[in-house]
């Protein structure tokens, strides 16, 4: 992969979250219980409180929402969009990278081997299932040839995955990401290089998230497409439940 390619979208997604937080006005729960009526009791922020919703939620399962609240009124959720159950599991039982560690990856002789042994390391000093299951996640993620990164963005947890694609047609290697981030949303899409010069074409979930990176595209010098699109799935994504079968 090149890391020309992948410093460039790591740098898009380090704009200051604080700043991309209250101006996406996005909000990351969790639903603890259903109280009836699309009535919930949520985890917001470490704290628990009541909130009706737009539509039926799924106890134990996290949203990005539109959180508005008004004075003696119950909070609403509004624009809810669910979060894959990857990024619960690996928040709570995964070992971060920083961005510099990231970097750091994929200029290695070889990204893959390397955090391939950084994982069966991890395996074989897991001290719960639960945390052994993430780091089987994300092994399998590897040798299924995409990279799922957990990473830790100015104390914000997120999760970025890539994927080398080579096209037949053009004879060209373009990479395939896609990025779960708490303070901006799902965002997909496909990094290559035309010409020498690096193209990057985005796809975000919400309006606000759009709006947000519109203003930021200034501040580079690549070529940045953005499309508001309904549905952004990660590119891998696997449960374990029972027996591994992962090749060493």
């Amino acid at each position: 992969m090149n890391v020309t390619q992948l410093n460039a979208i790591s740098r898009l997604f380090s704009t200051n979250p604080n700043e991309a937080k209250a101006l996406v006005k996005l909000a990351s729960i969790e639903v603890l219980t259903s109280l009836g009526s699309k009535k919930y009791s949520i985890s917001l922020n470490s704290k628990q409180l009541n909130a009706q919703s737009e539509k039926t939620l799924l106890e134990g399962s996290k949203y990005w929402t539109q959180f508005t609240q008004t004075k003696n009124q119950t909070p609403t959720l509004s624009k809810l969009l669910k979060m894959p159950s990857i990024m619960k599991e690996l928040q709570l039982h995964s070992q971060t990278y920083s961005t510099k560690e990231l970097l750091n990856l994929f200029k290695s002789n070889n990204p893959e081997k390397s955090m391939k042994n950084s994982l069966l390391e991890k395996l074989t000093t897991a001290t719960n299932k639960e945390e052994f299951s993430a780091n089987s996640n994300l092994l399998l993620s590897l040798q299924n040839s995409v990279f799922t990164i957990p990473l830790n963005f100015h104390n914000y947890f997120s999760i970025l995955q890539f994927k080398k694609r080579y096209n037949k047609k053009t004879k060209k290697s373009h990479i395939d990401f896609y990025a779960a981030l708490e303070f901006l949303g799902p965002v997909s899409g496909i990094i290559s290089l035309e010409n020498s010069d690096i193209k990057i074409v985005l796809h975000v979930a919400f309006a606000k998230t759009e709006e947000f990176l519109q203003n930021e595209i200034k501040n580079f010098s690549y070529d940045i497409e953005i499309t508001l699109v309904d549905t952004i799935e990660p590119l891998f994504e696997s449960h374990i439940n029972s027996l591994l079968d992962i090749n060493v």
